[in-house]
């Protein structure tokens, strides 16, 4: 497609996302519970594939509890909804619902669940919002040799599975690793198979000791024909949209193709930077409200209230609401008030550590 055409399509898409899904913006992060990754053959762009041999002891990459809560405690401060939950290496099945329903209760919402192959059976699904499946790429061949240890086939029967416990489901795209064009109608053949409420992009960032060290990412234009298409298909879709840094000035131009999220940032080493206010500044250029915020530190360090919250009352209410029938037990709930002060300790070091980096 010609570069006049993805602009039209990006015009056509921005005034249909307005109708179907308001007129805001949100950040969302993803939450990691560690940094090890437990697929025999890791996937050849990440970055935990780099580690996986030089992490000794796996059970040590886990994150604390304190940690992960703290986190989310101060992504609801700030207005970001958490993307979803990842990263759950070494958590047997009951300690990983715990940690869903503790995050679920800090958080005043159900979550999204990234946690490879789901045991429906086993998993306590009262607090989860649905299903995301990482597919990261829909070309077959290249799935095959970049993803070898996730299968297309058991993502996609687990998506469908999700269906029958009446969850939302999502998928994960990579945009930069060797996909076409051609791959954009396998893309959208599959978001119908499957019946998907959501789906999340990225650009790849190329990691040191991949086999992308040394290779660029996708184009905003690609990027945009990509998001632009899926809008125009699927207008009601939640697009989610990554990027990293080095590419926040294709921002505006992926809200304008389409996304009503974006994501992948780093968020305590440049929250309040110039960094954090370019993200506010390219999603406000497109005319659009952003929810949440990236560089107000009054309210970062809790001195007062985000009126802009996805969270708020008057914002759920326009957006379809934040399901907040959030159940937790009273084990988890001593949990909980036992950690108070430990989680208050972690919430101040991340605050301290922030601020610290925007007033530099």
């Amino acid at each position: 497609m010609n570069s006049i055409d993805i602009f039209e399509n990006s015009i056509k898409a921005y005034k249909l996302t307005e109708k179907y899904h308001e007129n805001y913006v949100g950040l969302e992060r993803a939450l990691f519970l560690g940094w090890y990754c437990d697929l025999e053959n890791p996937c050849k762009f990440c970055y935990m594939s780099t580690q996986k041999d030089r992490i000794k002891e796996p059970l040590k990459a886990r994150r604390r509890l304190e940690t992960i809560l703290a986190e989310a405690s101060i992504m609801k401060q700030i207005g970001w909804k958490l993307e979803f939950i990842s990263g759950g290496y070494g958590y047997g099945i009951e300690e990983l619902n715990d940690m869903i329903e503790m995050v679920s209760y800090t958080q005043g919402c159900k979550q999204y669940l990234n946690l490879g192959i789901i045991d429906f059976e086993k998993l306590n699904l009262n607090n989860v919002e649905g299903i995301v499946g990482a597919v990261e790429t829909v070309n077959p061949e290249l799935h095959r040799k970049i993803c070898p240890g996730k299968p297309l086939g058991n993502t996609k029967e687990m998506l469908l599975k999700a269906k029958g416990y009446d969850l939302k489901t999502g998928i994960t795209i990579i945009l930069g690793m060797g996909e076409t064009e051609d791959d954009i109608e396998k893309l959208l053949k599959m978001i119908e198979e499957l019946d998907l409420n959501r789906i999340t992009f990225y650009s790849l960032n190329p990691q040191k000791d991949t086999v992308f060290e040394n290779k660029t990412s996708t184009t905003t234009l690609n990027y945009m024909n990509w998001i632009s298409q899926v809008r125009l298909n699927y207008p009601k879709l939640k697009i989610i949209s990554g990027t990293w840094v080095d590419k926040l000035p294709n921002i505006g131009p992926l809200v304008m193709a389409g996304s009503n999220i974006i994501t992948k940032f780093p968020l305590f080493s440049i929250y309040g930077t110039k960094y954090g206010k370019t993200v506010e500044n390219e999603i406000n250029s497109t005319g659009r409200e952003l929810l949440g915020t990236f560089s107000d530190l009054d309210v970062l360090n809790f001195k007062k209230e985000l009126t802009n919250s996805p969270y708020s009352k008057n914002y759920c209410d326009k957006l379809g609401g934040i399901d907040k029938n959030i159940e937790i037990s009273d084990k988890n709930l001593n949990t909980l008030q036992n950690m108070e002060s430990d989680i208050s300790n972690k919430v101040e070091r991340y605050l301290k550590k922030t601020t610290k980096n925007a007033i530099k």
